[in-house]
């Protein structure tokens, strides 16, 4: 039993050391880059997505140079997303009962802000493209003209591969979990 436990424990350690890895070789690799040129490659297009979600975007945006970001991750999308104000989000982070600075640190723990000079705007990295194009997808299956920020939320729960997602899923709001509350929260509102 005692050994069972120490494993347990150690796996949640080095899932913490790993996640800790990645994130200061992701800070290393964005410092090493030249500004926040956007390349090709990192281009998003915010076409499909409402009103609420390009500010949400920009929120994320905001949060990522408030942490000395010089990407756009689903780290700063996730904490842009718990900010943000909408009548459908604010039922959904109810139902969900994630606390936004219980998140932050949750965050952090993985991504640390980057001390140093503040940059001023940045890439969005190739998951935030999935994302978007992810939450364009569920508008047009749901035929919505354009993507309301809880398909975003949604979006980012679905690809589960970045940071953000983690730090949702760790709190209670997997895929699954985020899929149930918000489609409820469509048939309420």
């Amino acid at each position: 039993m005692v050994a069972l436990i120490a494993g347990v424990a150690g796996g949640a350690v080095g899932a913490t050391v790993v996640g800790t890895v990645e994130g200061l070789l992701r800070q290393r690799q964005a410092r090493q880059s030249t500004g926040w040129t956007v390349s090709a490659a990192h281009t998003v297009s915010l076409q499909g997505l409402d009103p609420d979600s390009r500010k949400v975007v920009s929120v994320a945006r905001q949060e990522a140079i408030q942490n000395g970001h010089s990407y756009v991750g689903s780290e700063n999308l996730a904490m842009a997303l718990r900010l943000y104000v909408t009548p459908a989000l604010g039922r959904i982070w109810s139902e969900l009962a994630i606390d936004p600075d219980v998140l932050r640190r949750r965050i952090e723990a993985t991504v640390p802000p980057v001390l140093g000079p503040t940059p001023m705007e940045g890439a969005f990295t190739p998951r935030i493209s999935r994302i978007i194009a992810i939450a364009n997808t569920l508008a047009a299956q749901r035929k919505r003209a354009e993507a309301p920020p809880e398909l975003l939320l949604l979006a980012l729960v679905d690809e589960g591969g970045g940071t953000g997602a983690h730090a949702l899923a760790s709190l209670g709001a997997t895929a699954q979990r985020v899929r149930e509350v918000v489609d409820g929260a469509a048939r309420d509102g």
